[in-house]
């Protein structure tokens, strides 16, 4: 017995044995393998060196590669375009500033030229782009520009049967009664002229705006001369919506009157000069 049991422990401390070694070399076999070390670390640390500033600016950050033309980028950088947009960043910076080339003053909207209606800034690459803003048009009101019997001008809309009515300077009740009101704050032949009647029930009345038609016309004559506007909005609006009577760039005529039964709404007519 004694015999027989020492046969079935060596026995079976063999067959473990074996066992164990034949686990190891199929499992664990790294011939053909160059470097275990195929995990690099992803710390900014090590990547970039100790200095790495966490939370604030780091050079290495801005170190952004340029698309090539045409591809996809931010209207920031305007790098797509191969020109810088004006307003939102004039350069890019370096590592002397460690920044991207926003600072202060260079951040903001392209503010309103003066007289010129363009300019070309230059991309600092050699290359020029130009920039152009729409001029708003005004003539102020002055004495000299008045016709002999102190009114601003006289307008006439033909398919509704309004010949020379004159046009008089503010929005007032006493300049209605006399013909049509002048906005005051609006231009007088430049730009965009507005102009407010009388719905109904009144010697000068202008409700029947409501009925014009796209391509209609409105002839006003002052002393600078005589302008044919053809219509092209006719629309119901909100009583406190005045975005109809800002000034243009383009030459217009703008007329308010009110809704027949309903305070709250008013009409507008629109044309622009044509002729």
């Amino acid at each position: 017995m004694r015999k027989h049991g020492v046969s079935i422990l060596a026995l079976s401390l063999a067959l473990s044995s074996m066992l164990s070694v034949g686990a190891y070399a199929a499992d664990y076999n790294f011939d053909g393998v160059g470097s275990p070390d195929y995990y690099k670390s992803s710390s900014y640390e090590d990547v970039y060196g100790s200095q790495y500033n966490y939370g604030g600016r780091n050079i290495v950050d801005y170190k952004i590669p340029e698309p090539e033309y045409g591809v996809l980028s931010t209207t920031q950088t305007g790098i797509m375009e191969k020109a810088v947009l004006p307003g939102l960043q004039q350069y890019v910076g370096g590592e002397a500033n460690g920044g991207y080339g926003i600072t202060a003053g260079t951040i903001g909207v392209l503010p309103e030229l003066p007289s010129a209606t363009t300019q070309t800034p230059s991309t600092g690459n050699g290359s020029n782009f130009t920039v152009v803003t729409p001029k708003k048009a005004f003539t102020k009101l002055t004495e000299s520009f008045k016709l002999s019997n102190g009114a601003i001008g006289k307008i006439s809309i033909p398919t509704i049967g309004i010949k020379n009515y004159y046009l008089w300077e503010g929005e007032t009740s006493s300049s209605m009664s006399k013909g049509l009101g002048h906005f005051t704050s609006t231009s007088v032949w430049d730009g965009n002229v507005c102009v407010c009647g009388h719905n109904r029930g009144a010697t000068y009345s202008i409700g029947a705006i409501k009925d014009l038609k796209l391509g209609d016309k409105i002839t006003y004559t002052t002393s600078a001369g005589t302008r044919t506007y053809t219509v092209e909005t006719v629309a119901t609006i909100r009583n406190d919506d005045w975005s109809y009577i800002s000034d243009t760039s383009d030459n217009r005529i703008t007329l308010i009157t009110c809704v027949a039964g309903d305070s709250s709404q008013r009409w507008v007519v629109q044309a622009v000069q044509t002729g």
